[in-house]
């Protein structure tokens, strides 16, 4: 998750509120929707009238910017591969539609060294002179102020305020490479279950990872169902999370018990939010594979 000035993204959020402003910004030119199963081809979406198509891609943390820089080169270099990899599919996708402008859509563009990759890549692409590929092809990189009219309308139709922006705050981060998921959620588990027998503690380590597993593929699958309830769950669920990272350090319950608090606060908030409009059940599906995540990737810790 990362701090952006329009707010607090994952990879699949960052999606799921690009898609619902290119739906409003593109509706007329007859944009269409790619889902993303069993693959979106290197377009996640794109208009039928005039041709462009579009990629989303959201940090998956904060990055230093020349190493951000090589993320986003590498995605769009990865994602216009299949350009040409997935032809046929695309062909059948687009039908008569070719593709003018790709554009690549990720909250923040820092190096000029992006733009100059792009217009190098655009000219590989032509000269593939591939059916579905416009002989004027070329490559458009926006950040979120391409969207911001689209976002805040969005934001507003659902009872809340528009944004007003702010600076991105950037923390040093610390160990980050080399996280091993698995770990922490082997030493959390004994903790919230010290001096319990070992089949005890090993049925809880499998019963947390399979929800940490599962968090993807549960929320995508919310999001193909219902975009504006992801969006409007995922908001709840990034303004909670703030607060775990604080009981980390605050609170002075048992591992175990912190954990059960942190489940069923993030439940109530879920059902009482009157934007979110869940029953109790979603709200418990929701709860238990975003506190295993938390687990996972330590927002929620225990300090021994």
């Amino acid at each position: 998750m990362i701090e952006t000035p329009i707010g607090q993204f994952t990879g699949t959020t960052w999606e799921a509120a690009c898609q619902l402003a290119f739906k409003s910004k593109h509706g007329a030119d007859g944009y269409q929707q790619i889902p993303a199963s069993p693959g979106d081809y290197g377009i996640e979406g794109f208009t039928k009238h005039t041709g462009y198509a579009f990629q989303c891609y959201c940090p998956e943390r904060l990055y230093e910017q020349d190493e951000l820089y090589e993320k986003q080169r590498d995605k769009i270099n990865t994602d216009l591969k299949k350009l040409k990899d997935y032809a046929k599919e695309l062909q059948g996708l687009l039908g008569g539609t070719r593709i003018i402008n790709w554009c690549f859509v990720t909250p923040e563009i820092n190096r000029h060294k992006l733009v100059s990759y792009s217009r190098t890549k655009e000219a590989e692409v032509r000269d593939w002179k591939l059916p579905h590929i416009h002989e004027n092809f070329s490559i458009l990189l926006h950040d979120h102020e391409f969207y911001l009219k689209e976002f805040n309308s969005l934001r507003t139709s659902a009872g809340m305020p528009p944004y007003v922006g702010s600076p991105i705050q950037r923390l040093p981060e610390v160990n980050s490479r080399g996280e091993t998921f698995d770990i922490h959620l082997e030493r959390k588990c004994r903790l919230r279950l010290f001096g319990m027998s070992e089949q005890r503690i090993q049925g809880l380590i499998t019963i947390t990872r399979k929800s940490f597993l599962d968090h993807d593929t549960y929320f995508q699958s919310l999001y193909d169902r219902s975009p504006q309830t992801y969006v409007n769950i995922a908001r709840v669920v990034n303004s909670f999370e703030s607060q775990v990272n604080e009981w980390t350090y605050t609170s002075a319950e048992t591992p175990e018990a912190l954990t059960e608090l942190v489940k069923s606060r993030l439940i109530e908030c879920l059902v009482t939010d009157r934007n979110v409009n869940i029953d109790s059940s979603t709200a418990r599906e929701v709860a238990t594979r975003t506190v295993a995540r938390w687990l996972a990737i330590c927002e929620l810790d225990f300090i021994e």
